[in-house]
């Protein structure tokens, strides 16, 4: 550098260091330069090549200076300062038996150590995740009669933090002040933080009172800490309060500050609140990160507004921010909750292709929205997807019975009801293996299956609603269990008798027949979307054209005779024998009632007693609205099977025609359910051998119809009906998401659920 070693600095020689080859060595480079520093000047040399990355050049030169014999002259550059440099470098690479051997090496050449020397000792111990040790140096400091200093605290401090000692990192402060020492914004900020990670946001806030009372000025750790505390504990209106005064203090707002408090309103369930912190986050130029965008996709999931969800994830996407698991965790819960169960499916394989795991909660979720939506398609990818999730790691069913005990027992972890409904479907289906490959000894006296809570997440469902979902699937499929729920737990119990008796009944292969489905295993999940996506677009505009029926043409009952309400019975039996001999389908015969009721209840002078001579021609105009020409009933074969003139029912079908306005539209309920259905997919020929509805729904109708009630909608009495049958035939869920969705009914809305009732009464006659 063309300059004696005697004139060169610290920086001087650093940089020779600095430039040299992987293989030159630093101690020949330097060695001359080193005569003319002191130790000081020795320490402040190692510590910049460690703080510049060249830790092993640190290394390389104290360790020569280290074996240097007593009397040579550079010896005594090793001292107090260089050793406690040296000790202090250990932590960032977990060395502590090496700083432990320097410490024991001191010793040995009399050296004593100072506050530094063991602040230095407890920072390495530490890093190293040995608490332990760090407070037994610190105790050793004390017994020694060192006297710790502000460093020495804060580091105690860190230990109590690790430890979730709130009250000994309290306690520390008192000390401080005590001995007069006077505590920095970083002292604060890790006791704030040990309150924060122990669930303390009270004692947090007395610690940031203190501080401000001490005239220490806070930063933005310090109301980060304090938002994140009160955000744990659902507070959020506190957090709130936290961040006004951050403003009001001219405090600067950093993303974790914002994330911080974005995840306080998630936790709240404040989900508009969170929006609106994004929002000025964005006008204060502050970038979002990933743990903001998840908090916020999260926020809107408990807030149901999966749509909202949807747009950050593609917004993340837009700013260059990547997703991880926890973001597609939350949207495909968010999915989940608001019923999109090809959105989650998507989410799930773009998650896959990303490299991200699914977590218990994801296959929970996804196990639900799939089973909850009806779609029989969807539901039995829900059961492949379970094969998925068993071999991740899920869902795993345990045997713990003992070798000599009677009972086989079984028992899993799953909080959905959709994901219990899917296990149990495929634990059974497992059960019949095992009786045909070692047969009914196999099952011993009993069998109990139990379900288990799994540890608070955010997936998770109250055990009441798995265990209302497990008892109507396995007691409308005739199976033999009795069911209990004690405790959060859920447990199913058998004969072997009745259970092995049950397993080879027709009833269990119907049971069990969607999971056996050879369609779904050819569909690719493409193709499983698109159809889905065809056959709910043609149902969604059916039923429009449904609805628009419904308001165009509504039956007021009121209007209606109360001596034709009360000869209902015989009019449905009337249309039905008519029906049957003019060779007409059901559905013809259902439309043609419906003509009946608008007639009845359109106001006109009508003539009661007429009514089978109206009911007749409501019959042939509905024929020839619906059937083909050539199976229109002949006039004369109406008026000999009738014995009605042909004169009196042409007349009749003029009055009718000129009544309902030449209007003959109609839509009857079976009609309309058998729109649900399709939505549902039992259209496709895999499940046609399981219908195990249609003519239940048939027999209900008819009950319907013969019952003293008239102007009901053709799509409620539809709903209500496949309602009815599906929960009795213990299909979950019995009014499935995505005819929620499609006709707005609900089961807890007030007409579905009188029409309900209604109904579940006809059943019992």
């Amino acid at each position: 550098m063309g300059l004696a070693f005697s004139d060169m600095t610290v920086e001087d020689l650093l940089k020779i260091v600095l430039k040299l080859a992987p293989q030159e060595s630093a101690v020949e480079a330097i060695r001359q330069g080193l005569y003319y520093l002191d130790s000081s000047a020795m320490a402040a040399l190692l510590k910049e090549l460690a703080k510049q990355g060249y830790l092993k050049r640190a290394v390389e030169i104290f360790d020569w200076l280290r074996a240097l014999e007593p009397s040579h002259e550079l010896s005594s550059l090793c001292d107090l300062y260089t050793y406690t440099t040296m000790i202090s470098q250990c932590g960032s690479h977990q060395q502590l038996r090496r700083a432990l051997e320097l410490v024991a090496e001191m010793r040995s050449r009399g050296i004593d150590c100072n506050v530094h020397t063991y602040s230095a000792l407890m920072n390495v111990c530490i890093k190293a995740n040995e608490l332990d040790l760090a407070q037994d140096v610190y105790k050793q400091m004390l017994e020694e009669g060192c006297s710790p200093n502000l460093v020495t605290y804060n580091i105690l401090i860190d230990v109590y933090v690790k430890r979730c000692q709130w009250e000994e990192a309290v306690k520390v402060l008192d000390t401080l002040e005590k001995q007069g020492i006077q505590a920095e914004v970083r002292t604060y900020n890790t006791v704030i933080s040990a309150c924060n990670k122990s669930g303390q946001p009270e004692q947090a806030l007395r610690v940031y009172e203190k501080m401000l009372a001490a005239g220490v000025k806070p930063s933005a750790t310090t109301y980060t800490a304090l938002i994140s505390a009160y955000g744990k504990k659902g507070q959020v209106e506190k957090a709130l309060e936290i961040f006004r005064d951050m403003i009001r203090r001219g405090c600067e707002r950093n993303v974790i500050t914002y994330s911080s408090l974005i995840s306080a309103c998630e936790k709240a369930g404040r989900w508009e609140m969170a929006l609106e912190l994004f929002s000025k986050m964005h006008k204060e130029n502050c970038k979002p990160n990933v743990v903001t965008f998840n908090s916020l996709i999260a926020a809107c999931s408990h807030g149901g507004h999966w749509e909202k969800a949807s747009e950050l994830f593609e917004q993340m996407q837009t700013q260059g921010c990547k997703p991880d698991s926890i973001t597609y965790c939350g949207l495909i819960t968010a999915y989940e909750r608001g019923g999109q169960w090809r959105r989650a499916l998507k989410a799930f394989e773009q998650m896959q292709a990303q490299g991200c795991h699914p977590d218990a909660a994801v296959f929970n979720s996804l196990m639900e929205v799939l089973w909850q939506s009806g779609v029989l398609l969807a539901q039995a990818k829900a059961l492949q997807l379970w094969t998925l999730a068993n071999r991740s790691g899920h869902f795993r069913i345990y045997t713990n019975s003992k070798q000599d005990s009677t009972v086989l027992q079984y028992s899993t972890v799953a909080f959905t009801s959709g994901a219990a409904v899917v296990t149990v479907v495929r634990w059974v289906s497992e059960l019949k293996n095992k009786l045909l490959k070692d047969g009914p000894g196999f099952f011993r006296d009993k069998v109990v299956f139990t379900l288990h809570k799994s540890k608070q997440n955010r997936s998770e469902q109250p055990s009441s609603r798995i265990f209302e979902a497990v008892s109507l699937l396995l007691a409308g499929n005739a199976s033999p269990f009795t069911m209990h729920l004690f405790d959060q737990t859920i447990t199913l119990e058998a004969a072997s008798g009745p259970l092995t008796a049950w397993l080879r009944s027709a009833a269990f292969n119907d049971f069990v027949h969607i999971q056996q489905s050879q369609q779904l295993k050819r569909i690719s999940l493409d193709l499983l979307l698109s159809e889905d996506v065809a056959i709910a677009a043609r149902c969604i505009e059916a039923f429009s054209a449904v609805k628009r029926y419904e308001q165009l043409f509504s039956v007021n009952p009121a209007l209606c005779s109360q001596a034709l309400l009360a000869q209902r019975p015989q009019i449905v039996h009337l249309a039905l024998k008519y029906g049957a001999a003019f060779n007409l389908k059901d559905d013809t015969i259902y439309d043609a009632l419906q003509l009946f009721d608008r007639v009845s209840c359109c106001g006109a002078p009508l003539n009661v007693a007429a009514w089978p001579l109206m009911l007749c021609s409501c019959l042939l105009l509905a024929a020839r609205q619906v059937e083909s020409p050539a199976l229109w009933p002949q006039l004369e074969q109406v008026t000999l099977l009738t014995g009605f003139g042909a004169d009196v029912l042409v007349a009749m079908e003029r009055n009718v025609l000129m009544w309902l306005g030449h209007d003959i539209s109609t839509i009857s309920p079976m009609r309309v359910i058998q729109l649900y259905l399709e939505r549902l997919g039992h259209y496709l020929p895999d499940f046609k051998p399981i219908d195990r509805v249609t003519k239940d729904l048939q027999t209900l109708v008819l009950k319907v119809a013969c019952s003293p009630v008239v102007g009901l909608r053709p799509s409620l009495v539809g709903a209500a009906a496949l309602l009815v049958v599906r929960r009795a035939r213990g299909m979950v869920p019995a009014w499935p998401f995505v005819l929620q969705t499609m006709t707005d009914y609900t089961p807890s809305d007030g007409e579905l659920a009188a029409c309900v009732m209604h109904m579940e009464a006809l059943m019992q006659q």
